[in-house]
């Protein structure tokens, strides 16, 4: 048996995959704290991915670990802490403007933005009691042009790592950005955010095939239901 228990996000649902198939979903506890497990399994090397969803389904980048199981052992995987999810309001801000920075850690926690710019600019803020945060970044800090933003979480003397890199271009007017779950609008069939469309992808939406009630970015067609139609809009969408 394997045990896994770390961080998400208060309430959110929470997905294990192994070895690129889903195999568990779970529910994090109102303090984003969740655990799970998986038996049954033979001696060997597995691949494991979790990932989880916010309050407003945005998807956290995946966290990944390989790991041997001995047979006849029980291993506990434990300080999981997954990524805080980031987006932005806009995809183009006018310089001097306000970029809206926002996303979904644990509660209390501190959140470091990173904006990667000519020179590493960092910003912090803490988070409300679901998690939440919610930054108004001056862009006259920065030169016209591309750039990328990220945020990674400190509680408890616990780090997580730096999720998922968000681009923006400072110029010459403002754009609002089209928000997807992973904060900029992806790929159809992009499922983990991960800018692919590949077997991971293909995995979860198998996991929701003909069942009822689908996450909306599952289907992809909009009819209330995961079948082969779907599965046709991936595979012209797909990567690889």
């Amino acid at each position: 048996m394997v045990n896994f228990s770390g961080r998400a996000y208060p309430a959110s649902e929470v997905t294990l995959l192994k070895d690129g198939q889903i195999v568990v979903i779970s529910t994090a506890g109102p303090d984003a704290n969740f655990s799970m497990s998986l038996s049954g399994l033979s001696a060997g090397n597995y691949n494991f991915l979790i990932y989880s969803e916010d309050k407003k389904g945005r998807r956290s980048s995946l966290f990944s670990f390989p790991t041997y199981i001995a047979y006849g052992a029980t291993t506990n995987i434990s300080g999981i802490f997954l990524a805080p999810t980031i987006a932005v309001d806009k995809s183009e801000v006018k310089y001097g403007d306000n970029l809206t920075i926002l996303g979904q850690s644990v509660p209390d926690a501190t959140v470091t933005i990173n904006i990667n710019s000519e020179q590493e600019l960092f910003r912090y803020i803490t988070t409300d009691e679901d998690g939440a945060y919610l930054y108004n970044f001056d862009t006259s800090l920065l030169v016209k042009g591309d750039h990328l933003v990220r945020a990674k979480s400190l509680a408890d003397s616990e780090i997580s790592p730096y999720g998922r890199s968000l681009g923006f271009i400072v110029g010459e007017r403002n754009v609002l950005a089209k928000e997807s779950s992973s904060g900029l609008i992806t790929g159809k069939g992009d499922f983990n955010s991960d800018d692919k469309i590949n077997l991971i992808d293909f995995s979860i939406a198998a996991y929701w095939y003909k069942r009822p009630a689908p996450p909306s970015h599952v289907d992809l067609n909009s009819d209330n239901k995961v079948d082969l139609i779907d599965f046709s809009i991936m595979a012209y969408h797909w990567t690889g």
